[in-house]
């Protein structure tokens, strides 16, 4: 009776080994999503640097045209005060200076208020 049960036993074990073969390797299946995963996390990192650096060149664009038009806008503004003091300093009045300048009286008297100041500081 026992060499039966061991006859069995090996017969099962030798006809499981062979099934072995036969069967679907799980992990190899794993192995391939996890490689197609890989790659597909690659391609979108790419992507997403690509963006960025598209998106980091836009903005040093457009960082480097503001500071650009600041100068612009500064070099015109001190421009406009450079006209202003000397119509000023010539003895043109403040409405006679606004309207060669198109501005308003109130704007031709704010951009003057420093240099006001500052004569009359000189003159104490």
């Amino acid at each position: 009776m026992l060499d039966l049960a061991i006859l069995i036993l090996f017969s099962i074990a030798i006809l499981l080994f062979v099934l072995s073969f036969f069967r679907k390797d799980r992990t190899a299946d794993i192995e391939k999503q996890l490689e197609n995963i890989s790659i597909r996390y690659m391609q979108e990192m790419y992507q997403l640097k690509k963006k960025i650096r598209l998106l980091e060149e836009e903005l040093l664009i457009n960082h480097q045209s503001s500071a650009f038009l600041k100068q612009s806008k500064s070099s015109s503004k001190q421009q406009l005060l450079k006209e202003i003091v000397e119509r000023y300093e010539q003895g043109d009045d403040i409405e006679e200076i606004a309207e060669a300048t198109e501005l308003t009286i109130d704007e031709v008297q704010g951009l003057l208020l420093p240099y006001l100041q500052a004569e009359k500081e000189e003159g104490r």
